[in-house]
């Protein structure tokens, strides 16, 4: 079966086939930022989108080493066999794409627990572990700068999932890892750098609510109580390594 061009009309015709054979994914990264935010088309805020990536859960994880080279896909067997319990990567060779699949968590520079909360949304995983996914990586880069510029300006950071980034979810899970509430700390220190250095052309209101929002972030992660082990990692501090370091997995 032959991939299509246009990314976002793939990551539909995956998801709709998916559907249709019981195999449950979930969208996360850039792809379900722009499924949630109109502002990612803002042209301040706009970017590529190469890849496709998923989190699926365990049942489905093995349907997929079937399902995807079906759908026109080469899989990278070393990683599939290594990892395929945990990651997958398949290759669009047609249009120079490939497919980051994640089953039950997401292991970046933090873990992520998503398995509980992976039918929150019918599409995408929840707003504030899409959030979280942006903010755990240590090296933030641009376009996963403008991703979360995008989020925060598009949806209110509050209490519940519904079209909201959750702050109690994100204060829960950074009160339990002080490496990850860290991290975030530091990406929202980052996004707040960018805003008053003026790279990203926002008016002033725009700039307003994110900054607003990120406060609220930031607030609810200090508010949050911690617990002993996060408040022992704390005394250790940033002289030890507290994320792992991730290398890229690309043909």
């Amino acid at each position: 079966m032959s991939t299509l061009p246009h990314v976002e009309d793939e990551m539909q015709r995956l998801v709709s086939e998916a559907q249709k054979q019981n195999i449950f994914l979930r969208l996360i990264g850039g792809l379900a930022v722009k499924v949630h935010c109109p502002n990612a088309s803002h042209r301040a805020l706009e970017r590529e989108y190469p890849d496709i990536d998923f989190v699926t859960d365990k049942a489905s994880a093995r349907k997929l080493m079937e399902f995807l080279p079906a759908m026109g896909y080469t899989p990278n067997k070393r990683l599939n066999t290594l990892s395929g319990d945990r990651r997958q990567l398949y290759y669009d060779e047609a249009h120079g794409r490939q497919i980051d699949v994640f089953i039950g968590d997401l292991e970046m520079c933090h873990k992520l627990p998503l398995a509980d909360r992976l039918r929150v949304e019918p599409l995408t995983v929840p707003l504030a572990e899409l959030f979280l996914s942006k903010a755990q990586i240590v090296e933030l880069n641009r376009k996963d700068a403008l991703d979360l510029l995008a989020l925060l300006l598009d949806h209110q950071a509050g209490h519940g999932d519904d079209e909201t980034i959750n702050v109690d979810r994100i204060a829960d899970l950074c009160a339990r890892d002080w490496g990850l509430y860290t991290t975030v700390s530091m990406t929202i220190q980052k996004l707040n750098d960018i805003l008053a250095q003026g790279s990203v052309e926002l008016d002033e209101g725009q700039i307003q609510t994110i900054e607003e929002r990120l406060a609220t972030i930031q607030e609810a992660m200090n508010a949050a109580p911690k617990t002993l082990a996060w408040k022992v990692r704390a005394k250790v501090g940033t002289r030890v390594r507290w994320y792992e370091e991730v290398e890229e997995v690309r043909r």
